[in-house]
């Protein structure tokens, strides 16, 4: 089994002005580190979850996720963008988009377990402050290594 997360699924500064491109960035993500494919249901996923309920959290932060087919190894993306982006509703803006990707075997039930660790991280006032400011990849990675984990 592939990491969880890896300095490769950690993109800092980015510049998305919706949340349709980083749907897209995420799938083209995973196709890219060779854990997934292009069938077309990591998008259609996302947004099947986000039709159930918005991902978005608070304090500008969103947990995107979507179990499928297309998705070979379980990943985790973080992203820190430069400015929010709309997530579901007008008022929710994320700055900070942590996406799980799950194959759709899903054993162990394994998002149940990465998702908790995420929102725990997620509670954590100066973790949240640690992303936000990051100025690379390598920091997040390094505070954020205890998810690769075996399943």
């Amino acid at each position: 089994m592939k990491d969880v997360i890896s300095r490769d699924l950690i993109f800092v500064h980015q510049n998305f002005n919706t949340q349709d491109e980083i749907f897209k960035f995420l799938k083209n993500t995973l196709i890219e580190t060779k854990r997934g494919t292009d069938a077309g249901g990591i998008i259609k996923g996302f947004y099947e979850r986000e039709k159930e309920f918005s991902t978005y959290i608070d304090k500008g932060i969103a947990i995107p996720h979507c179990r499928c087919d297309d998705i070979k190894d379980a990943s985790v993306v973080m992203i820190t963008n430069d400015k929010p982006v709309t997530w579901t509703q007008k008022e929710e803006q994320a700055d900070i988009i942590i996406s799980l990707m799950i194959p759709a075997s899903n054993e162990n039930q394994i998002h149940i377990k990465i998702l908790a660790q995420v929102a725990q991280l997620m509670l954590d006032d100066s973790f949240v402050s640690l992303v936000r400011n990051a100025a690379t990849s390598e920091e997040i990675f390094r505070a954020v290594e205890k998810l690769n984990c075996q399943y």
